[in-house]
């Protein structure tokens, strides 16, 4: 599978929430970090599945539209809106900057850039209720 299609399938595995799918897309020894949150780095699939599960899973969809997609080799820069749809009603939208690297036909890094602050504010209370806003 060519780099840019096992990142536009990963996508839309996202979007139905099939984390394992995602996780499926990553080496073993993948690391998924989302910067404003250093301290949650996953590495390897089990992790980011349980990530995506922990900080997903209460979810209904996650259609995510990519606006600017870069090729280099082996590493993609990709522009994204994602819009979280919680099962209470809420929406969330929220732009990303991403870097991603292959090797082998699969992701071995996965590095999002978001505005937390405006991530947060549009979350209903009951999401990740343990992290400072």
């Amino acid at each position: 599978m060519r780099n840019r299609d096992r990142l536009q399938q990963l996508f839309v595995d996202l979007d139905r929430l099939d984390f394992a799918a995602v996780a499926a897309h990553c080496s073993e020894d993948c690391s998924y970090e989302d910067v404003p949150f250093e301290a949650a780095t996953a590495v390897g699939r089990a992790a980011i599945h349980a990530k995506l599960e922990l900080g997903l899973g209460m979810l209904e969809r996650l259609p995510t539209t990519i606006h600017e997609l870069v090729e280099d080799g082996d590493t993609m820069l990709v522009e994204r809106t994602e819009v979280w749809h919680h099962a209470t009603g809420e929406r969330a939208t929220l732009r990303v900057a991403a870097v991603f690297k292959f090797r082998d036909g699969l992701i071995t890094l996965w590095r999002d850039y978001w505005d937390a602050k405006t991530l947060f504010a549009q979350q209903p209370a009951s999401w990740l209720p343990d992290i400072p806003r």
